[in-house]
């Protein structure tokens, strides 16, 4: 096409405004872009401080909300510590925030207050921004793991720039303070379901050096006292050190849990033949091909249902007529694997819960919560609506039936620790309730007539943002016995020694070969 002048002039006039007005709007967005970067980097986990105090008044914020909250959708805040108990707790937690704070500091007087409650699911959490802050920059925690037995308190794991300390070490005194004081001190501060301790045990054996350093504070260095070989105190200034695995050496499988360690190469754990997943492991026993050892270490397992099918086809396959489930330190997880499973393994109908229901839905604590769209479609679509507005999910209560295709009949024994917790217990509580299993070794660190669970949100507190996490619904299991606030209570209590612990050994696992020699089997 042939312009003439004055179009040509036009068009030129045209493109150079085009070109200034696309070149001021790039350079605004560029700009924009600039001040969102500069946003972002003030939020970003470098401008976090732990070192920033909270007033008293926002403490005091805080704190009501969070206690508004739990009054309203806890199920289960007055199941184990009476209204007044609780009431007066809280009054005095709130006489004690008349300072300014840190976070760390805020959370560390919620603590013991929550402790009350006794309830395993709910705890306080750090904030969002302390979670990201931590990631870059690696705390420094106490360098030893410890063990109590008879009141006293031994080295249990030594990561310490001392090789002079041992394993079976007595420990007296950390940072000037009484060992013994110090453990109790730290174990008053797990929180477990009604007044179980097994779990208390469990956690701080295997969290010894974290909550140490949550507690009392980190440093670079921490001075121990120890009784040397000639029973005489000794003190040493540790801190932590990388231990280098060397090469070639055999190392022990230990399981964390308290009075549970577990070589790799214990006769009674020798495999013929093993199956499964770092999830859920099967051995076929060498000492006798008739047993299988089913460890199964959680029920957060998505693929539970090709899972157990394939372990359960090969329990079938092998002819296998004693199955071990062992369930130590199997912390739960979801509620449809832990059905399926008693599902292999029952041998007629059965009813895993009685009852699962919530407190009627409040907006207390609904705009400080997460997940908002999941919980409302668990409280408004899954669970249905009573008229004095409690809301219960139903089809928990309906009866389960038995697998055909590779259920096991044969003899079972569960193996219980204080790490079984939540999915694992209800497991363990509802199959020595329906008398099909033995349980064996210690008691659970979930409750045997159920828990609070199944939703749990996080409740984000406004001013310091620490997490408070509690579930919204009550869930009883099949067990009709009175509650005594308590776990699982073995069919035969193990207690772990000194020499078991510091040689790996698994009485556990014994106490099922020597059931089996006697004969007395769990249809008898």
């Amino acid at each position: 096409m042939i312009l003439s002048s004055s179009e040509k002039s036009y068009a030129i006039t045209l493109n150079s405004f085009v070109r200034k007005t696309v070149f001021r709007l790039s350079m605004r967005s560029l700009f924009s872009w600039l001040l969102i970067g500069v946003g972002l980097s003030a939020c970003s986990p470098r401008a976090y401080s732990p070192e920033r105090m909270y007033q008293p008044q926002q403490l005091q914020k805080d704190f009501q909300i969070m206690r508004a909250s739990l009054e309203a959708g806890h199920p289960g805040l007055y199941w184990y510590t009476s209204k007044a108990k609780l009431d007066s707790a809280f009054d005095a937690t709130v006489q004690a925030l008349n300072r300014p704070m840190t976070e760390m500091e805020f959370r560390r007087q919620l603590d013991p207050l929550v402790e009350l409650i006794h309830c395993g699911h709910t705890n306080v959490r750090g904030s969002r921004s302390f979670e990201r802050w931590r990631k870059h920059h690696t705390p420094k925690d106490f360098p030893l793991s410890v063990f109590e037995m008879t009141d006293r308190i031994f080295v249990s794991s030594n990561f310490s720039n001392q090789p002079e300390l041992w394993k079976g070490q007595e420990v007296v005194k950390i940072d000037g303070r009484p060992a013994r004081e110090v453990y109790h001190t730290l174990r008053s501060l797990v929180i477990s379901d009604g007044y179980n301790q097994t779990f208390k045990n469990t956690t701080i054996l295997n969290n010894f050096p974290t909550y140490y350093r949550y507690w009392y504070g980190e440093k670079e260095t921490y001075d121990v006292t120890v009784l040397d070989s000639l029973k005489q105190e000794k003190t040493y200034q540790i801190q932590w050190k990388k231990e280098e695995k060397p090469k070639g050496a055999v190392v022990a499988s230990v399981r964390p849990v308290t009075g549970q360690v577990r070589p790799t190469r214990v006769p009674a754990l020798t495999p013929t033949k093993t199956y499964g997943n770092r999830h859920a492991h099967l051995s076929i026993s060498s000492r006798d091909s008739s047993l299988a050892i089913l460890d199964l270490n959680t029920f957060s397992i998505n693929n539970y249902r090709r899972l157990f099918r394939r372990l359960f086809r090969q329990i079938e396959r092998n002819h296998i007529q004693h199955l071990v489930l062992d369930l130590r330190n199997n912390g739960g997880g979801r509620v449809a694997a832990s059905n399926l499973l008693m599902r292999y393994v029952m041998d007629q109908p059965f009813q895993a819960y009685q009852s699962v229901e919530s407190l009627p839905h409040s907006s207390t604590y609904n705009r400080y919560t997460n997940e908002r769209l999941a919980r409302t479609f668990m409280l408004k679509v899954v669970a249905k609506r009573l008229p004095d507005g409690r809301r219960i999910i139903r089809h928990a209560t309906r009866t389960q039936k038995p697998v055909r295709k590779y259920g096991y009949h044969g003899d079972m024994y569960i193996l219980t620790n204080g790490g079984s917790f939540s999915a694992s217990s209800i497991t363990a509580a509802n199959l020595q309730f329906w008398k099909r299993a033995v349980i064996i070794g210690r008691e659970t660190g979930g409750g045997r007539n159920g828990c609070t669970a199944w939703t749990i949100p996080y409740l984000t507190l406004p001013q310091s943002h620490l997490r408070i996490r509690f579930p919204l619904f009550k869930a009883l299991t099949a067990v009709t016995d009175p509650n005594e606030g308590h776990g699982v209570i073995p069919d035969h209590p193990i207690t772990f020694t000194a020499i078991d612990l510091l040689a790996n050994q698994d009485p556990d696992i014994e106490k099922v070969y020597e059931l089996l020699r006697g004969g007395r089997l769990v249809k008898e």
